[in-house]
């Protein structure tokens, strides 16, 4: 990790960490990634998507049941697997064990929360707008949400209130607008929510990954005596895991492996991320399509301007991830085409489609060489010069 490889350069410069234990500490604290950090990993996401297939079984055994299942057998199903979900949580929850399983758990209830809302609106029949069975799932659900703090159910929460806008702004006229720009005013409103999303959702995981770094620096500064002058707050808690490996001395290293800095973002933050670009891309492209005022599309192209500026800034000046980096690649490559495409296409002239391909290789070509300097400049600023297991770190 980024934070990681500059603590090791830094001690390696200062002659604090030998250079036949930069490998020791490199495995340690996290530079790549180990087994145990891919068990983990596909440990979780199969329970996820275990549990989530369990729920969808229920649904799907309903529905092909339907005409040979009574009410109270379809509601007996679906209710008692809600209570027995919630039981086991409850029981968990009071051993104070399996921390993990407890939030699935939550994630499973919140998914058959909807299944009995569903099941309720199509048993009786109760002539209910679509947003209002998403709305209140969300509203029910959310307690859960706070109490799990699940990523995973933090983006079902985020799922459901897109959904609840889309349909909403469908149905009623929004704020008293005109219904000739409601399209316009719909994806405003789900681009603004998914890119306000974005932004708490990097707060909340660097204010997480800042507070493991206070507590791993509290813990370890005791025991470590290094000439940190010039390094930062979140490189004295690496700095005296490092100590302990020049020195020898014992510690923890699963507790290691788990509190390190790391630089990379969760990966439910890539998932936001990636929302929050299809929805202002579309936006601005669709507006430029629609014709309807050029107010609208200077409202949307300032939008995507703003975004661009912010994705360049946070991504690329303050810190630097490529796969964000590529998100905004592809979003301006995508909008410069559509544009350019409207303007020399009109005709379906042969010549504009030669033009527009040629604009699009050029444009992706120079993205992919921009990031693979990117990443070049990355790894020089931030890899130790030593060699382990072959490779330069």
């Amino acid at each position: 990790m980024t934070q990681s490889r500059r603590t090791i350069e830094q001690l390696l410069n200062q002659g604090t960490l030998p250079t036949e234990k930069a490998d020791t500490a490199a495995l340690l604290l996290d530079v790549y990634p180990s087994k145990r950090t891919w068990l983990q990993f596909f440990d979780k996401a199969l329970l996820i998507v275990g549990g989530v297939a369990f729920v969808l079984s229920l649904v799907f055994f309903i529905a092909y049941n339907w005409l040979y299942m009574g009410k109270m057998g379809k509601f007996a199903l679906v209710e008692g697997a809600l209570a027995i979900t919630i039981s086991l949580y409850v029981a968990l929850s009071f051993r104070q064990r399996f921390a993990f399983i407890r939030q699935l758990l939550l994630l499973i209830a919140s998914i058959i929360t909807g299944s009995l809302l569903a099941l309720f609106g199509q048993v009786y029949q109760t002539g209910a707008d679509t947003w209002q069975l998403f709305f209140g799932w969300a509203v029910l659900i959310l307690p859960w949400v706070i109490i799990a703090r699940f990523p995973a159910l933090w983006l079902l929460w985020l799922g459901l209130i897109n959904t609840v806008t889309l349909f909403y702004i469908d149905t009623s006229l929004f704020f008293g607008i005109d219904y000739y720009y409601q399209d316009f005013w719909q994806f405003t409103v789900i681009t603004v929510i998914n890119v306000i999303a974005f932004y708490l959702w990097l707060i909340c995981f660097e204010d997480k990954r800042d507070s493991g770094l206070s507590n791993l620096k509290t813990s370890n500064l005791k025991t470590s005596n290094l000439k940190t002058s010039n390094l930062s707050l979140s490189d004295l808690s690496l700095s005296s895991v490092t100590a302990a490996i020049a020195t020898n001395s014992k510690f923890n290293s699963s507790t290691t492996l788990h509190t390190a800095a790391k630089s990379s973002l969760h990966w439910s933050t890539y998932v936001v991320g990636l929302l929050s670009t299809y929805t202002i891309t579309y936006l601005t492209i669709s507006t430029f399509f629609d014709n309807k005022n050029i107010l609208l599309f200077l409202v949307a192209v300032s939008l995507w301007l703003g975004w661009c500026v912010f994705m360049h800034w946070r991504f690329r000046k303050r810190t630097t991830d490529l796969l964000m980096l590529t998100y905004l690649s592809g979003s301006v490559i995508a909008v410069v085409v559509f544009i350019l495409g409207k303007a020399l296409l009109s005709d379906f002239d042969a010549g504009g489609f030669l033009l527009l391909g040629l604009v699009l290789i050029g444009m992706s070509s120079y993205a992919i060489v921009w990031l693979r300097k990117v990443a070049r400049l990355k790894n020089e600023n931030n890899l130790p010069h030593t060699t382990v297991k072959g490779e330069q770190l």
